[in-house]
């Protein structure tokens, strides 16, 4: 049977010597782990913005969209396939490309395994150690009884145990850097900020209080902020809708006629946001309590910068559309009412007019 995880290190080999070469010429300018992983978080997302600001646009035409789509499947009950025709050419119709949002998830998904491993080897990965020599010094520190036997065989996947070995054996160090097997420059100092970026958050009350808890309450506390900054962040997603949220009348006249249900705009992505809501924690805690701290690390400043691209997008995209709603709903004055008494047939034009403008005003990007 073949292991899974050296088919997935070589799927994934051009990913790791990228961010490999990345990571070590960032920690061989900066030399502070912990800004490394900052500032490559900071870039990696500001990079994929541009993506993410587009998939947000293509949510909100989908949101616009769904009246029609709601008549389709009205008209189109018992035709299926004539649906999902019909669906495609409107979406064509109107720039939204369902591809486009699905690889724009699944990139975050590409970053973040290659991720886990490096942060699980920084000597390997950051500090260029070949892996021959990481052989070597465990073999040594195994002698001194600093490494057990399961850890010298997984030296090549997880080095973090050669780090601290050399921190509490300064012969081990000595004797490694005599024989050529690592230079100082080489070994990754993972601490930044009271933490050690290379150790496992306990889910423990009995370390993070015990006698060690300045070693093990500092990064519980990052775990903390973390899944604070995550829930900031769809906080932040949910007030920004440019759609007023349906009120318990229109709710109750959805369950009483399943004619007029989904046809809000924001209806539609309810469940797909609470099921997202529930799943990214459970991930985020997962990995943050099974790997080293720098997950976590790297974590929060991806939540940071999806709350920045969440403000981009309202200010370029929702913002205008809130402005829209409002100016819609707004009454006339009682002046303009009696004074232009509407019988041209103008209030039927009217009922469609403010989902057709913002529509025009969503896609005329388009054009450009």
């Amino acid at each position: 049977m073949i292991s899974f995880v050296p088919v997935q290190l070589a799927l994934l080999d051009p990913l790791y010597k990228l961010f490999s070469l990345i990571l070590s010429n960032l920690y061989g300018w900066i030399g502070n782990y912990g800004l490394v992983v900052i500032l490559f978080t900071v870039v990696v997302r500001a990079l994929l913005t541009p993506l993410g600001l587009r998939s947000q646009r293509n949510m909100l035409r989908q949101q616009l969209l769904q009246p029609d789509i709601q008549e389709i499947q009205r008209r189109y009950k018992k035709n299926p396939e004539r649906q999902q025709e019909l669906t495609q050419e409107l979406y064509k119709k109107h720039g939204i490309s369902m591809a486009g949002g699905c690889i724009t998830s699944m990139i975050p998904l590409l970053i973040i395994w290659p991720l886990i491993y490096i942060f699980r080897s920084p000597l390997r990965w950051v500090g260029k150690v070949p892996v021959a020599n990481l052989r070597l010094i465990a073999g040594l520190l195994q002698t001194k009884g600093l490494m057990t036997e399961a850890q010298v065989s997984q030296v090549a996947l997880m080095d973090i145990p050669v780090i601290n070995g050399l921190r509490e054996s300064a012969s081990a160090l000595a004797t490694s850097v005599e024989n050529g097997w690592i230079q100082l420059e080489q070994i990754v100092n993972t601490r930044f900020l009271g933490m050690d970026l290379a150790r496992t958050p306990s889910w423990k009350p009995s370390d993070w209080f015990g006698p060690e808890w300045r070693t093990w309450l500092p990064l519980l506390i990052l775990v903390i902020v973390t899944i604070s900054s995550y829930f900031l962040q769809m906080y932040i997603a949910r007030i920004s809708t440019p759609f007023p949220r349906q009120t318990k009348e229109e709710k109750a006249r959805e369950k009483s006629n399943p004619a007029k249900s989904g046809q809000t705009p924001d209806n539609q992505m309810a469940g797909m946001g609470k099921s997202m809501q529930i799943l990214m924690p459970l991930i985020m805690l997962y990995t943050m309590f099974t790997f080293p701290a720098a997950m976590g690390l790297y974590w929060l400043f991806q939540n940071l910068m999806y709350l920045l691209q969440s403000l981009l997008g309202y200010q370029f995209y929702v913002k205008p559309l809130k402005r829209e709603f409002a100016a819609d709903a707004a009454p006339l004055p009682r002046r303009a009412k009696e004074a232009v008494p509407d019988t041209s047939g103008s209030a039927a034009r009217k009922q469609g007019s403010f989902m057709d403008r913002i529509k025009e005003m969503v896609n005329k990007d388009k054009s450009e």
